[in-house]
């Protein structure tokens, strides 16, 4: 690229740049934060859960078990009439079995002691911290809408990074390292923060961006929307048989023959010994199929079968080479998003993950306060007109094509940039 049309040498490009910036800040330091905070419960919550539930985490093993039929039982009487979502079990002794019934928004889950029988309690899952937190972190409290605003603010934080980083790029003498790659914490005032802000963010940044993106494939629009018909396009579509509801469908082997008990899909799954617990959901009717997953946080390790309601033997067994490739890549996105990918190790590098970037977030909201006017909150001022040169506008189409929330967004601030503009009369905009 030249130096006409480099974007460096257009008059006011940097300036157009750091408006972005602190637009797509304003929008996304708090979303940051509150993204940070409500995400750590979920990466530690098995530890979270022995911790504050020794009741049903940390029984004193029998010598011998209830059925497993029979706790079902116990804990259908005790919620009578709400639907079975799913059993939870494993193969640690001093873990309650856990059927968890009535809507997916508001389950309850009965804790049963395997070596009594005798309910423990009855959970309302948005009292567990970690139910809670993944809930707050989707704004289900909001829902439908929750969502959506997820999606956009997550776009406005990919753009949010970009741009910092081209603020970042080096523009001093060869070789200078202080403000760029080191922060010079000598310094007093703005600059500190400044420096603090600039470094953290180019060792953070771009993972910062990638938690962006693995967000996008829980949104409704981007995932359930965008990526579902582009995996529909492609052949990439999950497979009905890795869900719970695969319509396969099993009639009973002779007349008059009954489902098995829950004992014997239980046996099935323990019998495989696989790491992590097993996530049971059973049939709606009788000619339904029991889908037995074990949950591990890392896709690779996960299996799940379809078994006969009669016989207990896998009609369908999936594994992650039955996977669709663009679901695999999605899949490990999440893990690693949720910081289950390689168990003890990426959840203490997603805590310190999400501390940096609470930080980063921090010293922009320092800086941008050691700054402003006293007296005064000193917004971004409006984003100048400049005429940009190819690439940029190749990024700004890529970026608007691929996430149309953001395209849309950005359709709204060039009107209200103009309005803005206007209000000017032309006079020019006060620099950075």
């Amino acid at each position: 690229m030249n130096s006409e049309t480099s974007p460096r040498s257009q008059p006011g490009f940097y300036q157009w740049v750091w408006r972005w910036h602190g637009y797509a800040g304003l929008f996304v330091i708090p979303f940051i934060f509150y993204m940070s905070l409500t995400g750590l419960p979920f990466v530690w919550q098995s530890e979270i859960e022995d911790m504050l539930h020794p009741d049903y985490r940390a029984l004193n093993p029998g010598n011998e078990r209830v059925s497993y039929e029979k706790q079902l039982q116990t804990a259908q009487a005790t919620l009578p009439g709400q639907r079975l979502l799913k059993v939870k079990v494993d193969g640690n002794p001093r873990h309650a079995t856990q059927f968890t019934f009535g809507k997916a928004s508001d389950p309850r889950t009965v804790a049963i002691n395997p070596y009594t029988g005798e309910v423990i309690s009855v959970i309302r899952e948005w009292t567990r911290i970690s139910f809670a937190a993944i809930r707050l972190h989707g704004l289900a409290f909001v829902a439908p809408y929750g969502s959506w605003l997820i999606e956009l603010l997550a776009c406005w934080g990919i753009v949010l990074c970009l741009t910092g980083m081209y603020l970042w790029w080096p523009r001093g003498a060869a070789g200078e390292t202080g403000g760029v790659y080191v922060a010079r914490i000598r310094k007093t005032g703005r600059s500190r923060w400044r420096d603090l802000h600039a470094v953290t963010g180019f060792y953070f940044g771009t993972v910062l961006a990638l938690y962006f993106a693995t967000g996008l494939p829980w949104t409704a629009f981007w995932g359930g929307q965008l990526l579902t018909s582009f995996q529909k396009s492609i052949g990439q579509l999950t497979p009905a048989k890795l869900t719970d509801d695969s319509g396969l469908s099993h009639r009973p082997t002779s007349p008059g023959a009954r489902p098995l008990p829950l004992d014997a899909f239980v046996a099935f799954g323990l019998g495989q010994n696989l790491p992590g617990y097993l996530e049971l959901v059973l049939p709606f009717d009788t000619n339904g199929t029991v889908h037995l997953h074990n949950r591990v946080g890392n896709s690779t390790l996960e299996k799940q079968w379809q078994l006969d309601l009669y016989t207990a033997m896998p009609a369908v067994v999936t594994g992650w080479s039955d996977v669709p490739v663009v679901q695999q890549i999605v899949s490990l996105g999440i893990d690693a998003h949720e910081g289950h990918l390689a168990g003890r190790p990426t959840q203490i590098l997603s805590t310190l993950l999400s501390v940096a970037f609470m930080f980063l977030a921090g010293a922009a909201a320092c800086m941008w306060w050691k700054r402003r006017p006293q007296g005064k909150l000193d917004f971004p001022k409006a984003i100048p007109h400049v005429r940009l040169s190819m690439g940029p506008r190749i990024v700004l189409v890529v970026l608007g094509l691929g996430m149309p929330l953001l395209g849309l967004s950005f359709l709204v601030f060039r009107f209200v940039g103009s309005e803005v503009q206007e209000l000017h009369n032309g006079k020019p905009l006060e620099p950075v």
